[in-house]
């Protein structure tokens, strides 16, 4: 298993502009150390990597011109023509912006990646000729990104606002004032409980123990915990609800004595718990502690779970799937296409609220508590559900968690405390209000759509890409093992949830196309080891993966040229349609086998090529690229499904256009079938290598066998 580095291990030497203090004996307490002053930095704007911005220099009033020609407008300071000094925390400017500026997103070269970057939020509008100042604080982040030596530059992104004049000087590295550093230091102190305590979690996640938790079985009414001990005294079992962080309890109100070496214990499964008047122990783990509040085993989850309904098992007809699945003019696509998969976008807020109002009608009681559902909503997941089980088609649930306003008064209950972003948000485990409202609506979705009433949900994708989380799993900057504990409290949830009305279902982890290299916050190939210690730790589950091999460069169809970094190794820096054995041989490896005995899924959930244009040319490219990946998915055991993603194209994917039809509103073909959407037809099918070959040319290959690494 990985090891985790204490971020925070090399932070003193930067935090600390000042020797340590000589204490005088006698004396009651220590000064307060002296915050240095030194020089600042002065930075200019370099003439090479501007993008979408003008920028002049005035030689007397010191200021820089800028104007934004477009809406992702950047550019890079010129190199540091030496190293930077300790106290070189802050990056600021004067600046006069009528209009202020929607974010400034900083990155620290020379390696431009989002991983090595930072957004700083808005930046205030000016009024008339008044200058104002505005500051980032960069020291976490020179430390974090190894940033401030001699040759190394910045790349600042001014926001999203095309048309924008912004004036600017005095731009500069300096140090913090007096006030800044006290801020900086209640910072400092969050940032290393955060890392401490993913320690802790690691060290337990890896840990042994004397004791253990053999099983945990939840029946209708009771729920039965087996278990052994060294023969010692004083043990307890003690109950771990979703909102305890287990590694940081100092002490466990909720336990049973245990007497002996080998234990069952017998234990009510509802009570009321904290603001729960019904809680139900589905949710907790169990586990083995001392009289001195010592962890003494590795806590467990339900391994068992009593079901009330019981639907049969059902795998995908065929590995063709479609992602995205709204209801549309194009329904016939499903059968025309012979689709035997698909995902769909559930957005919870969408479905709960804590009030009755507007549409939000349908009363549902969880844990003693009542809610209320929209019935606009679920009318619509109704008909989608239902043609797809009319078709037999197996159904992936995306579970999103929308973290802005929206008309729901359970929003804010389901929003992570420590989320500052991104498109949606953790859901928030860390409060029993939070945490059932959660569970209500995944145990509303679970017990309506279990049957053919409704149509049926056979698998659970738990929320998006968690590997880029600050964009689609928001829970602020974590160490990663504390952002796994908090990803798999939610797995198991709605695992446990799922189970009540089908013992069949999996809850997938989504992961981007970076395997072994940190794109966004993490690389997949990490998480997907910190899940199997989970796993090992605290009983195995029924997970599996939803994995998005898209080209390195989503804009660019060519990933068979292009992909230089989707190597064969199985630490590849990236998995994409060219070298997706990797992944497939990952799950393949029987260590990753749920129970050691049975393969996980694994679902290509969200991928396509993409066609940067409608020339015939383009389309060829996009449409080679769709059989190259047939024939992979078809070939490699490890692989269940691939939800080509999207249907359409969308104009909200940022000039995208990997769907396979056209946009709606093209002005040539209006929601045309694009030569891709012929190749995903034919995939499969007798007429799969006349429609498949005449694109060997485009790729330069002679035979579809070619394309296999090994």
């Amino acid at each position: 298993m990985r090891r985790f580095v204490l971020a925070f291990a090399v932070l003193p030497a930067l935090f600390w502009a000042c020797e340590p203090e000589i204490i005088d004996e006698g004396k009651d307490e220590p000064e307060e150390p002296e915050i240095v002053q030194i020089d600042p930095v002065a930075l200019s704007f370099a003439e090479r990597g501007r993008y979408q911005i003008t920028a002049s220099y005035q030689e007397e009033s010191g200021e820089w011109l800028l104007t934004t020609t477009g809406t992702d407008p950047y550019l890079y300071t010129n190199a540091l023509e030496a190293d930077l000094k300790l106290e070189h925390r802050m990056l600021s400017f004067e600046y006069l912006c009528s209009s202020g500026i929607d974010d400034l997103q900083v990155f620290y070269g020379n390696a431009i990646t989002e991983q090595r970057s930072r957004h700083f939020g808005t930046i205030a509008p000016t009024v008339g000729e008044t200058w104002k100042s505005f500051s980032c604080n960069i020291a976490l982040d020179r430390v974090s990104f190894d940033w401030g030596y001699k040759g190394e530059k910045l790349r600042l992104d001014f926001g999203s606002v095309s048309n924008l004049t912004i004036r600017i000087k005095n731009l500069r590295l300096r140090s913090m004032t007096e006030s800044e550093y006290a801020l900086y230091e209640e910072e400092l102190k969050k940032v290393e409980g955060k890392n401490y305590e993913a320690a802790r979690i690691e060290e337990y996640v890896g840990g042994s123990y004397p004791c253990s938790v053999t099983s945990v079985t939840i029946g209708e009414s009771e729920v039965t915990v087996k278990g052994t001990t060294d023969g010692g005294k004083n043990y307890s079992l003690a109950d771990i609800a979703p909102w305890d962080n287990l590694t940081e309890m100092s002490s466990f109100t909720i336990k049973t004595d245990i007497k002996g070496s080998s234990f069952t214990l017998g234990l009510p499964r509802r009570q009321a718990r904290g603001s729960i008047p019904s809680y139900d122990r589905l949710l907790s783990r169990f586990v083995v502690v001392n009289d001195k509040n010592q962890i003494c085993s590795h806590a467990r989850y339900a391994d068992e779970v009593y079901a009330e309904s019981n639907p049969a098992a059902v795998s995908p007809k065929s590995k063709k799937g479609l992602g995205g699945f709204v209801r549309n003019n194009n329904i016939s696509d499903l059968d025309d296409l012979g689709i035997t998969s698909v995902t769909v976008n559930i957005v919870l807020n969408s479905f709960i609220n804590t009030e009755q109002r507007g549409n939000y009608n349908i009363a549902y009681d969880f844990g003693g508590i009542t809610y209320y559902m929209d019935s606009g909503n679920v009318s619509y997941m109704d008909k989608v559900l239902q043609e797809c089980y009319k078709r037999g088609i197996v159904v992936s649930a995306i579970i999103l968690n929308r973290q802005s306003d929206t008309n729901s008064a359970a929003t804010p209950l389901m929003k992570h405390p420590e989320n500052d972003g991104g498109n949606y948000s953790m859901p928030n485990l860390t409060k029993p209000a939070s945490v059932n409202v959660y569970a209500a609506v995944l145990d509303f979705l679970a017990k309506r759509y279990s049957s053919s009433s409704y149509g049926r949900i056979h698998h659970w994708i738990m929320h998006n890409e968690v590997d880029f989380q600050k964009e689609w799993t928001n829970m602020g900057d974590q160490p990663e093992w504390r952002y796994m504990d908090a990803y798999v409290k939610s797995m198991r949830l709605c695992h446990n949830i799922a189970h009540k009305y089908d013992p069949n279902a999996s809850v997938l982890i989504s992961l981007t196309h970076s395997w072994a290299r940190r794109e966004g916050q993490y690389a997949s190939l990490n998480l997907l080891e910190d899940l199997c210690g989970f796993s090992a730790a605290e009983g195995d589950f029924l997970w599996g993966v939803a994995y998005h091999p898209y080209p390195q460069s989503l804009a660019k169809p060519e990933f068979w040229k292009d992909d230089s970094s989707a190597t064969y190794s199985a630490d590849s820096p990236f998995c994409t349609f060219k070298n997706l054995e990797v992944v497939s041989d990952w799950m393949m490896d029987r260590a990753h086998y749920y129970k050691g005995s049975q393969k996980r899924i694994l679902f290509l959930s969200e991928n396509g090529t993409n066609s940067p244009s409608y020339s015939e040319s383009d389309l060829a490219k996009q449409a080679a690229g769709a059989a190259w990946a047939w024939k992979k998915v078809a070939a490699l055991p490890g692989i269940d499904a691939c939800q080509w993603h999207n249907w359409q194209d969308n104009r909200g994917e940022g000039g995208l256009r990997i769907g396979l039809r056209r946009f709606p509103d093209d002005s040539e073909d209006p929601n045309g079938r694009k030569p891709s959407w012929y190749v995903w037809q034919a995939a499969g099918t007798a007429s799969e290598s006349s429609v498949f070959d005449k694109y060997l040319p485009v790729i330069g290959l002679s035979s579809w066998q070619e394309i296999f690494g090994r």
